[in-house]
């Protein structure tokens, strides 16, 4: 098994408002970065709303033993750690972070960036941020049309303070969402348990959409419920592989696997009966490097 060596770094965005991204590194620890001895796939990571750049090191470290660089920033103002209402609403800010990650690590690591592999993977909201650089186009008014009961219901009633902050998306401009904001560097992207699938109406708004797309929905979301999320995503992804998993596997399948938790807690990691958590962390892990790697 390679070993793999860890490093956080952060980047600023001086074209919004100084924007910070604290992002983890995952490489293999045989490889130095800055020396250009070969070239490797590069995968950016991104979180669900309200969690961070370390939610999803369970896929991360796997990815990296195989040989791979991986990237996963903490999206300003969208963590558990460091929340503002405003940056919750701003989902769209989210596939920047990513462009203009990719962009300082293609600087700093180019030489051993194989431009040819750059790749993506996204939970939740991360799930919409990637599709988003693939080039699907979500429709602010459709989200705002549809989404507000789901929210409502599926998270303000467990959790009344997350679901406050991640409900903020209904509330968003539809003016201000960004017409498109594919970035064609990307190759491939995988979406896990993705959100705002109720603002896709139309064949149009993903006929821009050139690249291999995974997604993985819960069957049993009731977060980012399938009827409204994964199958729109794979309805009007007609061509993207899909994985549907059991009606008892709910949206939080993707964070980590704690053997013990607080109560309070629950919320985010405990499944329902029958529920292998750890299995399902290495089938993904499986399905994700075959789609990506092979």
């Amino acid at each position: 098994m390679v070993k793999v060596t860890t490093q956080t770094i952060t980047y600023t965005d001086p074209s919004r408002t100084d924007r910070p991204l604290k992002t983890t590194l995952w490489s293999p620890a045989e490889i130095d970065l800055t020396k250009a001895v070969k070239k490797l796939p590069l995968i950016l990571l991104s979180h669900g709303s309200g969690s961070n750049r370390l939610s999803l090191a369970w896929l991360a470290r796997p990815l990296a033993e195989q040989g791979c660089i991986v990237a996963a920033p903490d999206h300003f103002g969208n963590t558990f750690d460091h929340p503002e209402p405003e940056q919750f609403k701003r989902y769209w800010e989210r596939p920047r972070d990513l462009s203009f990650l990719l962009s300082q690590l293609q600087r700093d690591y180019g030489g051993v960036i194989d431009n040819d592999q750059i790749f993506a993977i996204g939970f939740s909201l991360g799930a919409y941020s990637v599709l988003a650089l693939a080039g699907v186009n979500v429709d602010q008014n459709l989200i705002k049309q549809k989404e507000k009961a789901v929210l409502n219901v599926a998270q303000s009633t467990d959790m009344p303070t997350f679901g406050k902050l991640t409900g903020k998306v209904v509330e968003a401009d539809p003016s201000e969402v960004p017409p498109d904001l594919k970035d064609e560097r990307f190759r491939k992207v995988v979406a896990l348990s993705p959100a705002l699938g109720s603002g896709l109406g139309s064949f149009d708004q993903t006929k821009n959409v050139e690249i291999p797309i995974l997604l993985i929905a819960p069957g049993g979301d009731k977060i980012a419920p399938v009827d409204l999320n994964g199958r729109v995503y794979h309805h009007f992804l007609p061509a993207a592989k899909y994985t549907e998993l059991p009606q008892n596997v709910g949206h939080f399948i993707f964070l980590p696997y704690k053997k013990s938790f607080p109560s309070a807690d629950a919320f985010w990691y405990q499944d329902a009966p029958g529920v292998d958590r750890q299995q399902i962390h290495q089938q993904t892990i499986q399905q994700i490097s075959q789609f990506l790697l092979k």
